[in-house]
């Protein structure tokens, strides 16, 4: 039985019922947790399972979002500006509004499991075109 609110005064879910859907590039899959169909308008929180082979994913920026890794299994290769980071189970990376970065799973290590915290919550999500 859900310990949900109906007045969204408080929510729970178990990990294993949260919904899931692909990651872009098939390069996985997602669990969402608390998101704005759950009733919260300032953050959004999912689990990430990259795929090995997943590659660094997209450059991207998010204009407004803050946005939190936490490396649950595997190794998080977040690239930042340039410049290459490693992060390791029990690690947090920390990525302000702004600033041009991909993330994926470095390889090797199996998949890459990612607590991923947004806030605030919404579509924020702007991709960085190469030069021509």
């Amino acid at each position: 039985m859900s310990e949900n609110d109906n007045n969204a005064r408080f929510f729970s879910i178990n990990i294993d019922d949260a919904p899931t859907g692909k990651l872009k590039l098939d390069r996985g899959w997602t669990q969402r947790l608390i998101n704005e169909d759950t009733g919260a308008k300032k953050v959004d929180v999912h689990i990430n399972h990259i795929n090995d082979d997943s590659g660094p994913g997209e450059l991207h920026y998010h204009a407004h979002t803050e946005n939190v890794y936490i490396v649950l299994e595997g190794v998080l290769e977040v690239v930042v500006e340039g410049t290459q980071y490693l992060l390791h189970p029990g690690t947090v990376g920390f990525i302000p509004p702004g600033v041009h970065h991909t993330a994926g799973s470095l390889g090797g290590h199996g998949v890459t499991k990612v607590i991923e915290i947004y806030a605030p919550a919404g579509k924020d999500f702007h991709v960085v075109k190469a030069p021509e």
